[in-house]
């Protein structure tokens, strides 16, 4: 059976890179640094945890940032870093879990990002993930459940989209 780290490598191993146009929806000094970053980044599994404990040029938010091809692209990289346990600043679980828990989920949102909820707008983002790879985000938001004892975001998350989104993607597998 493969290991968890072996799963997302697996599951990601054929993900495109985004594009230098396509790394980021949102806008000011944050976002362009990540640009600059990123740009020459065309191999999530040469990113080492330093680059992305600091990046962007050291603010750490780089996860905050990346449009929905960019998280695609580059969340295996933070993911296995957080199982190997090298993050210190950037938490994987928190773009995949806060926007999808009560409180949050009905949030409004600027129609500068496409209006509708955060959660609708979280919801957008990860549909661009295959059945494979919502499989390992699950296997990871299990693994990371289990080190924090409990964390009622990552759980919420879990029971309000992530597990859904598992089963629905598995039942229409030929």
């Amino acid at each position: 059976m493969p290991t968890l780290v072996e799963r997302i490598e697996a599951a990601f191993k054929d993900t495109p890179f985004p594009g230098e146009d396509r790394l980021t929806d949102s806008f000011g000094e944050e976002a362009e640094a990540l640009v600059r970053q990123f740009a020459s980044q065309r191999d999530w599994r040469t990113l080492s945890a330093t680059f992305l404990n600091q990046a962007p040029e050291g603010w750490g938010s780089a996860l905050s940032f990346f449009s929905a091809p960019a998280l695609q692209f580059y969340l295996p990289a933070y993911l296995i870093a957080d199982i190997r346990g090298a993050l210190e600043i950037a938490d994987p679980s928190s773009r995949l879990c806060a926007f999808l828990v009560a409180g949050y989920a009905d949030r409004k949102l600027s129609s500068v990002y496409g209006g509708g909820t955060l959660g609708e707008h979280a919801r957008r983002e990860f549909a661009l993930f295959n059945a494979t790879q919502v499989s390992a985000i699950v296997a990871y938001l299990w693994w990371k459940l289990e080190q924090s004892r409990y964390d009622p975001t990552i759980e919420q998350a879990l029971e309000n989209y992530w597990l859904d989104r598992e089963a629905a993607l598995a039942s229409a597998r030929p």
